[in-house]
């Protein structure tokens, strides 16, 4: 008796005659007479994703980094993916670690990750020539993750602190001495500007009745400022 295989829009099927491929089918109903030996295999081949997890690596200083990956791919030779190796998936898998570790071994865990999107776009070309040969076509590799492992975690945790500190120290020191420049050049320009100081008073006074201090001011003659210090000795 026959059986009905459907093949869907997104598959192909591998048809065999006792054990030898006959022909690549489109989508589609067949009909597979096990008597006469037939048989179909079908093929996904839409776009797909694996998960590389946990892959451990040295860099070229010998820090240990854990990565995830995740390879994006699509079957685009059917037979190949089924002939030219047991399994096209642990194939990917396998040569995706092998051509990662190479590429990290290769820089220094700074460079490494400040590469990081380099990194994956040249996985993803290295990683793509070899899967051609077994009928799959990788679309992009991205690594998901970096951690760094165990002392060194903390060690680098610890250099990012330090230098954040020493950010916001440079910062501050900075606007220290633009503050103390800002105060020189208004004491020069006092001494050497008549009625300057008298003009600041009166910026100061209008500020703050504009914005409502609640306080009154009373202004006193420069001559009689200057007599009242004199008795207090200020």
């Amino acid at each position: 008796m026959a059986r009905v295989v459907t093949i869907k829009e997104y598959e192909r099927g591998l048809r065999y005659v006792k054990g030898r491929l006959e022909g690549v089918l489109e989508a589609g109903r067949y009909r597979v007479w096990a008597f006469r030996g037939q048989e179909i295999l079908k093929v996904d081949m839409r776009e797909n994703a694996l998960q590389v997890p946990g892959q451990e690596v040295l860099t070229a200083d010998n820090a240990p980094v854990r990565l995830n990956l995740l390879v994006r791919y699509r079957v685009v030779d059917p037979v190949r993916a089924m002939h030219e190796v047991a399994s096209y998936l642990d194939a990917l898998h396998q040569v995706t670690q092998l051509v990662v570790r190479d590429l990290v071994i290769a820089r220094a865990l700074d460079e490494f990750l400040a590469q990081r999107v380099a990194v994956a776009r040249e996985l993803a070309e290295v990683v793509a020539v070899d899967a051609r040969r077994f009928g799959v076509e990788v679309v992009t590799v991205a690594i998901k993750d970096a951690m760094l492992i165990g002392e060194l975690k903390q060690a680098y945790e610890a250099r990012l602190t330090a230098d954040q500190k020493g950010q916001a120290d440079l910062v501050a020191a900075r606007h220290e001495v633009a503050a103390v420049r800002a105060r020189a050049n208004a004491a020069k320009l006092a001494a050497e500007t008549p009625g300057y100081l008298e003009h600041r008073r009166l910026d100061i006074l209008e500020k703050a009745a504009t914005q409502g201090f609640g306080n009154t001011f009373v202004m006193l003659p420069e001559w009689l400022e200057t007599a009242a210090r004199k008795l207090t000795g200020q």
